[in-house]
């Protein structure tokens, strides 16, 4: 007789951004990985007089959720009570949802997990509410939460050392937003970039459809050694990206971060699987993203033998901004990249490419981001923003989508800030007014204003390329200014990086 446990913390965004406060929400973020953690198990079933072994117990931790076995009901029910207890307890404003049945031998594997995420989903659109009491008007309130949090007893707590966060040799963690590099009068912007595997959920179904046959002892070791590959891979990735940037600093190119003595300008907020998330001082976000994917986009998994592509969101805002807001922007921005990746995938199988959005946050607190994406129409009916923009892709995509490269947007922001064109800022600038609005406005300043320079830079390979693809619009070549993307809209060519000249910061 065999029992399956699924643990999943439910509502984690919430959880962790209850606070305004940087190293509350990484305490949130650490808090749910505790509850989370086969060590954690250990001790709350020794403690119960429970058995509990990583290797026998533990089926795999993946997607957000944590799959175990128990060898009775009467023990699963026992070990199900005592951590649930335990996480009321510690961590009173964490949803933490449990659900336990009974493994059928007459089913395959994959059947019996089917069913007990069935079983769980079930259990979860039945609960008591989903809203809390925000106060009762007695609590001693703190202006950096966003609602009353209950006070916890620090005594008999499960101690809990989480692993030390890796931060390059000679560097130490930032504890607030400040240390990050923001200077006065110079740049108070962070970025929080949210990275997202893709489509990792049906590489676990693909995985579970040809071991569909084996053992269940085959079968759990195949899926637990395919999510560990995912959580070292998305971690080593991480390494490398704070590595790279520690290589930057190392080499001068980050001067105009004010760091404060050895802080480092990049913070974890969370790294569990394939979901990521990350804080940066705001002008080397975009880049520290590209790192990152870039980095992952090397590895293979060990269990499926697969490379990895995946979607980042970067909001940019001050640091002064609601960041759980900043964060809901990330992961909107990541869903659209993931949107624009999917528009290429075929009959039988999905694009693979990997893909990067952002937005800056000027004030207005928008709930959507087709509300944000408003904001950027031109009086004739066309787009300013390019993005997003392709970071790699499969050779007939990247053929396809010429304009929508990433690398395109660097090349000409960089340019731009490295005075590669003689255009004062200021006209530059200008430029974009006249971009709003509409395409006839823009052509006559940048003919008034001898800008057709230009359009030359970052997009030059481009044109002898598209010459006969009718993919600019108006009067041909000439403009250079919009060009029409592969979803019938017609972009501005050179909003995006125009818009970032003083929120970016090119890294090697």
């Amino acid at each position: 007789m065999r029992y399956l446990m699924i643990l999943e913390v439910s509502q984690k965004q919430a959880y962790i951004f209850a606070s305004t406060k940087l190293k509350d929400n990484i305490a949130n973020s650490e808090s749910i990985c505790q509850v989370t953690d086969p060590g954690f198990f250990r001790e709350i079933a020794a403690g119960a007089g429970i058995p509990f072994c990583q290797e026998d117990n533990l089926v795999y931790s993946g997607g957000g959720h944590t799959v175990l076995e128990f060898a009775s009901e009467k023990t699963a029910k026992a070990f199900a009570f005592h951590i649930s207890q335990t996480v009321r307890r510690e961590f009173p404003e964490m949803e933490l949802f449990i659900k336990t049945i009974q493994y059928n031998d007459a089913e395959e594997p994959g059947q019996n997990l089917k069913r007990l995420s069935e079983a769980l989903e079930a259990k979860k659109s039945v609960r008591a509410a989903s809203f809390h009491q925000g106060t009762f008007g007695v609590e001693r309130m703190d202006a950096t939460l966003r609602k009353a949090i209950c006070t916890v007893e620090e005594d008999n707590r499960i101690s809990w050392e989480p692993i030390p966060e890796y931060v390059p040799e000679g560097y130490s963690v930032p504890k607030q937003f400040d240390d990050l590099g923001n200077a006065k009068n110079e740049s108070s912007f962070v970025a929080v970039i949210h990275i997202d595997g893709n489509a990792m959920g049906k590489r676990v179904e693909k995985i579970r459809r040809e071991n569909r046959t084996k053992p269940w002892a085959e079968y759990k070791d195949i899926l637990r050694k395919f999510s560990k590959s995912v959580d070292d891979d998305f971690k080593e990735a991480y390494k490398e990206m704070l590595d790279r940037i520690a290589q930057n600093l190392k080499n001068r190119k980050l001067t105009a971060l004010k760091l404060q003595g050895n802080t480092f300008p990049v913070r974890k907020i969370i790294l569990a699987g394939d979901d990521v998330c990350f804080v940066t001082e705001g002008r080397i976000g975009l880049e520290a993203a590209r790192i990152f994917i870039e980095q992952l986009g090397s590895k293979t998994n060990k269990q499926d033998h697969q490379g990895y592509t995946a979607c980042a969101g970067v909001a940019i805002v001050h640091k002064k901004y609601p960041f759980y807001k900043a964060y809901e922007t990330a992961e909107m921005l990541c869903s659209n990249a993931k949107k624009y990746v999917a528009s290429f995938s075929y009959e039988q199988r999905d694009a693979s490419a990997s893909a990067i959005d952002w937005h800056i946050e000027l004030g207005v607190m928008l709930e959507s981001l087709s509300e944000m994406r408003k904001q950027y129409e031109t009086a004739d009916g066309k787009q300013l923003e390019l993005r997003p923009y392709l970071l790699s892709a499969e050779e007939e995509i990247w053929d396809r989508e010429k304009i929508r490269r990433y690398e395109n947007f660097r090349t000409l922001v960089t340019n731009l800030q490295s005075d590669q064109i003689a255009y004062a800022r200021g006209k530059i600038k200008e430029f974009c007014a006249a971009l709003k609005e509409g395409e006839q406005t823009a052509w006559y300043y940048m003919k008034n204003n001898l800008m057709d320079e230009l359009a030359l830079v970052g997009f030059a390979d481009i044109y002898e390329e598209v010459k006969n693809d009718r993919l600019f619009t108006g009067r041909g070549l000439d403009r250079k200014i919009f060009a029409q993307t592969a979803d019938g809209k017609d972009r501005a060519l050179f909003f995006d990086a125009i818009e970032m000249l003083d929120t970016y910061i090119n890294l090697d």
